[in-house]
């Protein structure tokens, strides 16, 4: 069985970067170290990316009130 390991904030070194130019949040990963993903034996139940998409929603609604 392959290692277990603690990776929630570490996976994919998820970050939240501004964009000046466009005014907007987004959230990045590292699609290299993201790869470590497919070997997880939990990942089809890894709420990472589940996170991801909550965080991506956060940020589209913070941009959408900054305009207003």
């Amino acid at each position: 069985m392959a290692e277990m390991k603690e990776c929630f904030g570490q996976c994919a070194n998820a970050r939240i970067h501004y964009r000046e130019m466009s005014k907007k949040h987004f959230l990045s990963v590292d699609e290299k170290k993201l790869v470590e993903c497919n070997e997880c034996p939990l990942f089809a139940r890894c709420m990472f990316l589940r996170y991801n998409e909550v965080i991506s929603d956060v940020l589209k609604a913070l941009d959408a009130t900054e305009k207003s």
